[in-house]
């Protein structure tokens, strides 16, 4: 396959000189054009592509330096090599300085010489243009890449940010530039931060991978991953390059993830124990029932007045108080027979609002506050009641010195995948928060208070089942019961409990 010719424009005003090298190109790989001043080269150059010009600096319309400036700025990158009378070596420098890749004398330049010296020529302009092609490229690549790539020095301060930056942390490269690795970080992470970089400053080429939080520009704190790998050592980089995103979506998903899975352990847990406790429950009320059976035995064959009665009568009522502690695991086990009516929970709460009062004494305050708008729910009237009674008892022993128990009632929205409310379906749902001002829990009891039997308080001052109960209550309704508390910070259990499908039959108070 034959090789195209070089397209090679002569700017040249010795019209002996321009047969001459003619002559000597003819039959050659060389196709010359000749212009025979400035003014005629710059117009050809905007006519056709060119591959190499040969320029002589004395033309009629301009001479020196300029010569060569005029004609790089009108070639748009094809090589120029410079032809001379003279051997001025200054001259020569200056001309390779404005743009001309070789500078020859006429004396010396023969076909030969200025074959080679416009292949030389081309072939360094290709080159540079490759190169320029490949950091235009790179730099698009950095400046669209998805992750922001920073680059820092030894001090770990900013001395380059990528556009990104804009998009992952809102700041622009400018706003940036020379601030400290740490100035948007999370005052808990900064020395995870520091010890990390001085680890990456004494193992050039090591890749570290971190997670930390940040300060959006926009005020939010998110989370962020970043990479980070000493090239201070490389003259060409000498920064410690860092490529960091956005991770909250992740860390937020994995955050709901583990959740659901602490909450399906939970429910797993308190299944198996529900299991259980409605087994005994079965069990102790066929025992009871025997006692109850033998108990009305006696009674009919002791007459009144009979001291024998009352002894038999002590042996019942304890049956009974057996048999509140049976309907109390029942409760738990979501065994127990219900009643639902579509009712409202201000007027439940505002019906037992003096009871509360009466419930938690005098030393503590009671603040209601209901909301007209809240939504109806399908419930046992009588176990809502229940519910709010254990609740607030047991808000009333963590005050023994008195305080400030706060009911609110109101509506939220629960979406799919909502972390605080981990185990409930989508929908409506009427909320009681029950918040008192007492002494909290730590994690460890916070995590077993719901399980039968379970109890802090000394022996004889409680079953353990309270909570139990509310539990179980709360379960079969189909909502779900939550609690925030830390040590000396006060408890707040909440009631969710979901929005009525009908409007059915209505509950009275």
């Amino acid at each position: 396959m034959a090789v195209a010719p070089m397209q090679v424009l002569l700017v040249e005003d010795d019209a002996s000189y321009v047969a001459l090298l003619a002559a000597e190109f003819e039959g050659s790989a060389i196709a010359l054009h000749h212009a025979d001043s400035l003014a005629l080269g710059r117009r050809k150059l905007h006519e056709r592509g060119f591959d190499a010009i040969i320029l002589d600096l004395g033309l009629p319309d301009s001479s020196g330096v300029e010569t060569v400036e005029r004609m790089h700025d009108a070639a748009g990158g094809i090589p120029i090599v410079v032809l001379t009378s003279s051997g001025d070596e200054e001259l020569s420098g200056l001309s390779m300085q404005h743009g001309a890749q070789d500078h020859l004398l006429k004396s010396d330049a023969d076909a030969n010489v200025l074959i080679r010296s416009l292949r030389h020529a081309c072939e360094r302009a290709s080159f540079r243009r490759s190169l320029r092609e490949g950091e235009t490229r790179f730099r698009a690549l950095v400046e669209n890449s998805y992750d922001a790539i920073t680059l820092l020095n030894e001090r770990g301060r900013v001395i380059y940010d990528s556009r990104s930056v804009v998009r992952v942390m809102g700041y622009t490269p400018e706003e940036r530039l020379g601030q400290s690795v740490t100035k948007s970080l999370h005052a808990d992470d900064i020395p995870q931060i520091a010890e990390r970089f001085a680890y990456c400053l004494d193992h050039p080429d090591e890749a570290l991978r971190v997670e930390y939080r940040f300060l959006h520009k926009d005020g939010s704190w998110r989370w962020g991953e970043a990479v980070g790998v000493n090239r201070l050592a490389d003259p060409a980089v000498h920064a410690v390059v860092v490529n960091h995103r956005d991770v909250t979506d992740r860390k937020v998903v994995e955050t709901a993830l583990r959740a659901s899975e602490e909450q399906l352990r939970q429910a797993h847990k308190m299944e198996a124990v529900g299991r259980l406790a409605g087994g005994v429950a079965h069990d102790f009320n066929n025992v009871l029932t025997a006692i109850y059976g033998y108990t009305d035995l006696l009674l009919n064959q002791f007459p009144e007045g009979d001291r024998r009665r009352s002894d038999v009568q002590e042996i019942r009522r304890a049956a009974e108080r057996a048999a509140g502690l049976t309907r109390q695991l029942l409760a738990f086990s979501r065994k127990q027979i219900m009643q639902p009516r579509v009712v409202d929970l201000n007027e439940i709460i505002g019906s037992i609002r003096t009871l509360l009062e009466r419930l938690i004494g005098d030393e503590i305050g009671l603040e209601i506050e209901s909301d007209p708008g809240l939504v109806r729910v399908t419930a046992d009237a009588g176990q809502i009641e229940q519910v709010l009674m254990n609740l607030a008892a047991n808000a009333r022993d963590a005050m023994p010195d008195g305080g400030r128990l706060r009911i609110v009632m109101r509506n939220e929205q629960v979406m799919a995948m909502t972390i605080e409310r981990a185990g409930l379906v989508s929908g409506t749902y009427a909320v009681v928060e029950v918040t008192d001002t007492g002494t909290g829990m730590p994690p460890h009891i916070r995590d077993h208070i719901f399980e039968p039997f379970y109890t802090t308080k000394e022996l004889g001052k409680g079953t353990g089942l309270g909570l139990a109960t509310v539990y179980g209550i709360v379960k079969q309704t189909g909502g779900g019961i939550f609690v925030e508390s830390e040590e000396g910070q006060g408890t707040t259990f909440i009631v969710c409990l979901p929005q009525a499908s009908d409007e059915g039959p209505t509950s009275s108070l």
